[in-house]
């Protein structure tokens, strides 16, 4: 038997998912997108945990493309194809964007721009509408 769903636990971490990407969208309209990037990557695994944890599922780590394989496990049919490579993207920010010796001889504020942010702000926003849409899935009863 499946367990019962978590509403209120989906619905804490989706909140704490939304506030990481209007934080990233300030983040890039003040220029700093490495910032943005980083939270962006934030917001998805945030939504992604939470989905997984109003479902029932394991939701540890930090491994974006491991919760995002672990959702599509999950949910099957239920979750777009899309949402991998979306993950993968994103996954690529969450270490270089934070940390100087991950860009030796420079700093992260100078390995990524504007379009950077712009590509991690589309693909966390697209993420977090896949965990809203797969949620409505779990929670709406059927149409007739």
């Amino acid at each position: 038997m499946a367990a019962p769903l978590d509403g209120p636990e989906f619905e804490r971490w989706l909140a704490a998912a939304d506030r990481a990407l209007r934080a990233a969208g300030v983040q890039a309209q003040a220029a700093f997108a490495e910032w943005a990037c980083f939270l962006a990557e934030q917001s998805a695994q945030l939504a992604l945990k939470g989905l997984l944890h109003g479902i029932g599922a394991p939701a540890w780590g930090h491994d974006l493309a491991a919760l995002e394989r672990a959702a599509a496990t999950a949910l099957g049919a239920a979750w777009p194809p899309a949402a991998a490579r979306q993950a993968e993207r994103l996954s690529r920010f969450y270490i270089p964007t934070r940390y100087p010796d991950a860009v030796p001889g420079d700093i992260p504020g100078h390995r990524f721009d504007g379009e950077d942010a712009a590509a991690a702000l589309a693909d966390a926003a697209a993420l977090l509408g896949a965990v809203r849409e797969a949620w409505r899935h779990l929670t709406e009863p059927p149409a007739p």
